[in-house]
């Protein structure tokens, strides 16, 4: 198995373990269970967006796919990797919702995969694409980059 197939596969790993873990929110607070929904409703909105908007680009591995385009626009105006926001978001709200320390370490642990895979994917992209700088300057990699003062 190479790099890229390990990697997904360890990032669906830690989705099971996400999904596992939760104890299916036992005394946590109505409001903290609809907050934990929210996040998760706003990853599943942005994970579609984000999909849709990569169109034929779209591929699982952090390699990108050959003759592909560097995409900039909807969600991609803004954050580099709005698919990994998306999937923190997803984990983030099971795990405020739901509870549970392994729900909360997995969510932990994705976030660290996901931040690996951006930085593999930046640096291929970089290389494929001379007009990457300009992007990624500008942009932040999971969250939009705040304009300097």
């Amino acid at each position: 198995m190479n790099r890229d197939r390990a990697l997904v596969a360890a990032q669906f790993a830690l989705l099971a373990v996400i999904l596992a873990g939760g104890r299916r929110g036992r005394g946590r607070p109505r409001s903290v269970q609809a907050a934990g929904a929210a996040l998760t409703l706003g990853g599943l909105i942005l994970l579609v967006w984000s999909g849709r908007t990569l169109g034929r680009n779209l591929t699982p591995l952090p390699t990108p796919i050959e003759r592909g385009t560097l995409v900039q626009s909807g969600p991609y105006r803004l954050v580099r990797h709005p698919i990994y926001t998306a999937l923190l978001l997803l984990a983030g709200g099971w795990t405020v919702a739901r509870g549970g320390r392994v729900s909360v370490a997995g969510t932990l642990l994705l976030a660290g995969l996901l931040r690996h895979k951006a930085g593999i994917e930046d640096t291929a992209l970089a290389e494929l694409h001379p007009d990457h700088a300009a992007y990624r300057a500008r942009t932040g990699a999971f969250l939009p980059r705040l304009p300097a003062r």
